[in-house]
């Protein structure tokens, strides 16, 4: 089982037995921070660096989800929920959560899931036809020129341009980045959408490196080209 150690975690969780249990398990190998509100959360992301963030939904001061505003887009999320409709998890994987994961969940389910999301990327930067990834830093620019894209959207964006050439369909795309089954495929046509949309702002070479042909799917604009 891949395990997470050595990290910064921040567990995000109310209820004071879980938020323990968790804080116990994780604490073994790595330094863990915990927040039961939104307020402390906020403080806590401002005067930390953490290396992936576990959040529950429902909090006694608001949701979850307003924490994505201050977070950045090189931090992982794993959402840790009571609420497990697809509303829900779509909602949430649109605000940028890495993963979702619906209570309840061991701790030992829960590091597997986190510990996926840790992987490191097999390559630091990834440079096609003017476009340039910086995965460290989860960074887009197309000849210099910034994009500025939420985690989603750089997500799809890193996936298309590692398999560039390859058509996917909206559902495989869905499966591929988020590693679970679909749930709407409108989900993937948005963000797809506000992608190429960022990208023809930038320029219509830049817009016409993501292709779509009826029937195959969408990809990356296939070449050696750098």
């Amino acid at each position: 089982m891949k395990t997470v150690e050595h990290k910064t975690i921040l567990i995000v969780e109310d209820s004071e037995p879980l938020s323990r249990e968790l804080r116990d398990y994780f604490s073994v190998a790595n330094e863990v921070h915990a927040a039961s509100t939104l307020e402390a959360a906020s403080e806590a992301v401002k005067n930390n660096a953490f290396d992936i963030i576990l959040l529950d939904l429902i909090l006694p001061d608001g949701s979850g989800l307003s924490l994505f505003e201050e977070i950045g887009a090189d931090t992982p999320v794993v959402i840790l929920s009571d609420l497990g409709s697809d509303e829900n998890i779509l909602k949430g994987i649109d605000c940028g959560a890495a993963d979702y994961i619906v209570k309840p969940a061991s701790p030992r389910v829960i590091e597997a899931r986190m510990a996926l999301r840790l992987l490191p990327p097999k390559e630091a930067r990834l440079c096609r036809h003017g476009m340039l990834l910086d995965m460290s830093t989860r960074t887009a620019s197309y000849q210099s020129r910034q994009l500025e894209l939420t985690s989603s959207e750089f997500n799809i964006l890193m996936f298309l341009m590692q398999n560039a050439g390859v058509y996917f369909s909206a559902n495989a795309i869905y499966e591929k980045v988020w590693r679970m089954p679909h749930l709407n495929t409108q989900t993937i046509r948005i963000h797809l959408h506000n992608l190429r949309k960022k990208m023809l702002q930038i320029s219509d070479e830049c817009g016409a490196l993501i292709l779509t042909e009826f029937g195959k799917g969408y990809t990356f604009r296939g070449g050696d080209q750098a």
